[in-house]
């Protein structure tokens, strides 16, 4: 007899507890979170371009200021890598068609003939708008315009 009672399991029985039951999530609370991550997302993305425009303006500001404290060896080598310079009023291009060329004239003494085309892909020439300057930079052949230069350094003649 011993045998048969070491044979039959023994079943333990827990006794279940009532889950309390949660309220319903309202739409209002489903996107709530939602809207907070957006939110976050954006104030980010908004804060690092202001940074950034800000930091970009303010290096331009200074080099354009240390260029005049600079050894003259190497202000000798800006003048060997901007080999071509010219004098005018920076103004707007507003005569931009699918064929122009430059974002910018130099405008000079002499009549339209001339009047440089600029392009920069380093400065923002917006900021030079009406100012007598002297771009320096590199020029390039082009068949809709008879100067087109690529302007890596200004300097605001007053």
């Amino acid at each position: 007899m011993e045998e048969s009672a070491a044979e039959t399991p023994v079943k333990h029985t827990i006794p279940l507890r009532a889950v309390p039951s949660s309220k319903p999530l309202t739409p209002i609370s489903k996107v709530v979170p939602i809207i907070i991550i957006i939110a976050i997302i954006g104030l980010g993305v908004f804060s690092g371009l202001v940074l950034t425009s800000r930091q970009k303006s303010q290096n331009q500001a200074t080099s354009i200021a240390n260029e005049e404290n600079l050894d003259p060896k190497i202000q000798e080598s800006f003048a060997q890598t901007f080999k071509d310079q010219a004098e005018g009023t920076i103004e707007k291009n507003d005569d931009i068609d699918k064929y122009a060329q430059g974002t910018h004239k130099l405008i000079r003494p002499g009549g339209e003939s001339q009047t440089a085309f600029l392009t920069s892909s380093v400065l923002d020439l917006d900021e030079f708008a009406g100012k007598h300057v002297k771009v320096y930079g590199e020029t390039f052949g082009s068949k809709q315009v008879g100067w087109l230069m690529d302007v890596g350094k200004v300097e605001e003649i007053k």
